[in-house]
Parts: structure tokens; sequence; C-alpha cells
């Protein structure tokens, strides 16, 4: 029975997910006619409601610490871990004027591409080399100096609660050559919203935000760093399906 009710509250957050998407979509597209910062008012209404509309149906809350810790000036990077596709998003309704840098093929998702452009992301070819990078880093730079905030998910894909996985060298390479703080992110979504699957289990996630290392570190020493911050805050937090 339980197993019954877990699947009917899955499939009815996606199907409501979907529909109320596609509706702001809608709603939200006279945006697109003015500049990125406005046309950025979609994505911060949709990631607000995209933890209240999973509390509501499949009893999954939202626990965000550590808001202190963001920079007071705007223009640095968020350096998250990454489990599932909670965080993709989330962090518009949290930190003003986000942007990504995203895999081109995502430009293809009709409607969604649109945005994607319009709201400053940053598309790049993964096999494009160093003109490629050049190119993102122009792009990123100027966001930044515009006042914008990356988010990158330094370990380049979703994993599962409790893996440890090396971090790209991506998020180094921005942090020398932008000279902008880094703001590491612990987090747990992974276990009520796991990866690649329509199930979702109820339970309190946390999204930490750890204090910014400040510009100014040896590449390598920066990556440690990062690393040691974010999988120490990893394994302080709790898992939800245990007392």
């Amino acid at each position: 029975m339980r197993e019954t009710v877990l699947w009917i509250r899955s499939i009815l957050f996606v199907i409501s997910w979907y529909v109320i998407t596609l509706i702001l979509f809608i709603l939200f597209s006279p945006t697109l006619l003015f500049s990125c910062k406005a046309a950025g008012c979609f994505p911060r209404f949709w990631s607000k409601m995209t933890p209240k509309l999973l509390r509501l149906i499949c009893g999954i809350q939202l626990d965000v610490q550590g808001l202190e810790n963001l920079p007071q000036q705007n223009g640095y990077i968020i350096a998250s871990k990454h489990q599932s596709a909670f965080e993709t998003g989330l962090f518009h309704g949290l930190i003003p004027h986000v942007f990504y840098v995203l895999k081109k093929e995502l430009l293809y998702i009709p409607i969604a591409g649109i945005y994607f452009l319009k709201t400053g992301c940053i598309p790049i070819d993964r096999g494009g080399g160093a003109k490629t990078m050049r190119k993102m880093l122009t792009g990123v730079k100027k966001h930044l100096d515009d006042g914008m905030n990356l988010v990158i998910f330094p370990e380049g894909t979703r994993t599962k609660p409790g893996t440890k996985k090396p971090y790209t060298p991506g998020v180094a390479f921005l942090y020398e050559q932008c000279k902008v703080p880094v703001v590491p992110v612990a987090l747990n979504t992974g276990y009520c919203w796991p990866k690649n699957q329509i199930k979702k289990y109820a339970g309190k996630v946390t999204l930490r935000i750890l204090p910014p290392i400040e510009a100014g570190l040896d590449k390598r020493e920066f990556l440690n760093l990062l690393y040691n911050r974010i999988e120490t805050a990893q394994d302080e937090l709790p898992n939800p399906f245990k007392s």
C-alpha cells in the first residue's frame, strides 16, 4: 500500500510540475522581450514553486542553511554538490541573477532553450577544445562583471548520496581566471529525489551554503580546499531516513 501511495504521489508531482512549468513559460513569455534580468523573473518564480510543490504532494521539505555566508557583493561563483534534478534550478530562488554554463544541446528544448539564452546561460560544445573554453570564459567574465552569479557543479554530473568523485579542473580554471570568491555548497537532495528515478521519497533535505573561498589561491590549493570543505560538510548532513 505504501509503495502504491509513493508511486501515485510521485507521478502526480511529475504531471503537476510539467503542467505548471508550461503555464509559467507562457505567462512569463513577454519578459523575453526585455533585459536578461527581466527574463530572470520566470526561473526565480519557478524555482520557488518547485519546493512548495514537492512539499505539498510528496512530503519533501527543504532546509536551506547558511544564506548569511553569501558575499555581499554580487559577481561570485557557487560551486555545489550535485545529487538530483532538484538543485538544477533551485538556486534561482535563493541567489539573485543566477546563470549557468550548459551543454549546447539543451538549447534545442522547445521554449526552455530560449529562456536559457535570454537569462544569460552560456552554451558550450564539450568537444570544442580551447576555442570553446576561451569563448566561455569571456562570457562568464562579462556576466560576473555585470553583477550576475555563476552556478557550477564541480563533479560534472549527478552523484548518489555517499559517493565521492574527483572535481573537474574547470571550476579551478574559472576561479583562477575570474578572480572572484567561490561559495561551496553541500546538500543531500539525492535521498529524496534520486537520480534517474520518478519516485520521490518524503523526508527533509538540507542545502548548506558554506563560507566563501576568496580569490588568490593557487589552483591546486583551491581545488583541494573546495573538495575538503564540501565533502566534510556532506559527511555532516543527516540521512533523512535514519533517526
